[in-house]
């Protein structure tokens, strides 16, 4: 029995929220150049038009690298893939795939290959590309916020948990009832029920959480090798201060949600995603995970 509530504890416990991970409905914009590296010229054969084109036609906001960014875009460049057109060395024939590039290069969704022995460029080019959208078009993308993901993603998973507490209870409660007195019989029978409802309350308190987090943000924080340091408004913006100089070595942006913001090292080119926690902690989204900045007033 001992096992069974230690079981229990944990579960309850460890209800937490966790970042998402993105799928391609999280990206809003895809960046086509104006000129890739198989081309001696930009918009050579209007390839570079097609392409803009047909990503629009599949639903996607295209946007030339040229182009003036949107406010969101140029806070958050990871909001958009990066279009890139590879051909593959062939004889008498033109072989393309298409790659999607998140922000740190990585490939999100290449297309497969696809050929022609059209000797017109033009032709060939944009008969290839038309073929490899085949399988971007079949994507059937639709933007998806990645903020909603996350708060979608949090709340399902707080509601599994309750789930998981009363299976591990019952299976506990079966074992007993197989072989033990009439007295602990009924003790095991109550405690599933007793379980689920403080499950259930666990999960409405921990839907609340999500849902009506409203941290102020301005405060003392522990920041890794910065050791204790200030973070205080300034505008619509947030400044992370640090080190005995005083040094500005984050900047944090408001988004439309109240627990989740963007913040921007200085010493580094890509903002993360943050989001606040029911403690006040910061949970900052990297590659090597959830890194916690904790609050320390």
């Amino acid at each position: 029995m001992k096992k069974s509530f230690l079981v229990v504890s944990f579960l309850l416990l460890t209800i937490s929220a966790l970042f998402a991970q993105k799928n391609i409905n999280n990206y809003k914009y895809v960046l086509v150049p104006k000129q890739f590296e198989f081309q001696n010229e930009e918009d050579s054969y209007q390839v570079n038009s097609l392409t803009k084109f047909l990503f629009e036609r599949a639903g996607f906001t295209a946007l030339f690298t040229d182009e003036s960014y949107p406010e969101d875009l140029a806070l958050d460049r990871c909001l958009a893939l990066k279009v890139k057109i590879k051909t593959i060395p062939a004889f008498l024939s033109t072989r393309i795939v298409i790659q999607l590039l998140d922000c740190t290069n990585t490939a999100v969704f290449v297309t497969k290959e696809a050929k022609t022995k059209d000797k017109d460029f033009k032709k060939a080019y944009h008969g290839v590309i038309r073929k490899a959208f085949e399988d971007i078009e079949a994507l059937n993308y639709k933007y998806e916020p990645l903020q909603k993901t996350i708060v979608k993603q949090e709340v399902e998973q707080i509601k599994e948990s309750p789930k998981k507490v009363v299976k591990v209870v019952e299976a506990e409660s079966k074992a007993i009832v197989e072989k033990a007195p009439k007295k602990e019989i009924e003790k095991a029978k109550e405690k599933p029920v007793k379980i689920k409802k403080e499950a259930t309350a666990v999960l409405k308190k921990k839907e609340l959480e999500v849902k009506n987090i409203n941290v102020n943000l301005e405060g003392s924080y522990t920041f890794g090798n910065w050791g204790r340091s200030t973070i205080t408004k300034d505008g619509d913006e947030y400044s992370v201060i640090g080190g005995d100089e005083n040094f500005q070595f984050a900047t944090i942006y408001k988004t439309s949600k109240s627990s989740i913001y963007i913040i921007k090292w200085a010493a580094f080119k890509q903002p993360q995603l943050l989001q606040v926690d029911a403690q006040g902690n910061l949970n900052v989204d990297s590659k090597n995970g959830t890194e916690v900045f904790k609050r320390v007033n």
